[in-house]
């Protein structure tokens, strides 16, 4: 299932669903002004505004789904954005498709558990690590744009090293104590 939105500036509409990209397409092939250009490989839709009538309905499957120029800024295109989203009421036995937000990065959903398992035995691996060698281990920056990080400092101590985020790259790890031994080897012979 696909949902049709449209987006200009800060104006966004989810218009409506349809159970195929290619019936979306159908429709929006109807739109006066709609153009699909590609750019770098890459499809982009979009209407231009200044196309629409003050007012018209388009029918499909006995459907009527009014647009009016009034709705959009004539100076700037109205992009047409497909956003796939499963339909719960039909039986799939599988991980719903699309993707799922992990602090600052996208997972696709059937990677998810894959994603978070690894991120977090790492983690437990690198904490381990440092606190065998008398050090503490925090966690900081969740919710920031690189998104959360690991950070340390020697007990007893108040300076706090970064050692990295928890990104795509760490999970990634497979050395976990040598790439943190390589670190703290790292910061101390920068002293």
């Amino acid at each position: 299932m696909v949902i049709l939105e449209l987006y200009q500036g800060d104006y966004q509409k989810d218009l409506v669903a349809f159970d195929s990209l290619e019936e979306g397409k159908a429709f929006v092939a109807q739109i006066p002004g709609y153009t699909l250009e590609n750019e770098d490989g890459f499809e982009v839709e979009y209407v231009n505004p200044k196309h629409l009538p003050d007012y018209m309905e388009i029918v499909f499957n006995g459907n009527i789904v009014p647009l009016s120029r009034f709705s959009f800024e004539p100076e700037e295109n109205v992009e047409i954005i497909w956003k796939e989203i499963s339909n719960l009421s039909v039986k799939n036995d599988k991980v719903v498709e699309g993707a799922t937000k992990v602090d600052a990065y996208v997972v696709n959903n059937d990677e998810v558990k894959a994603y978070i398992e690894a991120r977090e035995i790492n983690f437990r691996k690198a904490k381990a690590f440092l606190e065998s060698k008398g050090y503490e281990v925090d966690r900081s920056y969740f919710g920031s744009e690189d998104g959360e990080a690991i950070l340390y400092r020697k007990r007893g101590t108040e300076d706090w090293h970064f050692l990295c985020h928890l990104d795509p790259l760490f999970v990634e790890i497979e050395d976990v104590e040598g790439f943190v031994e390589n670190i703290e080897e790292s910061e101390e012979a920068s002293k």
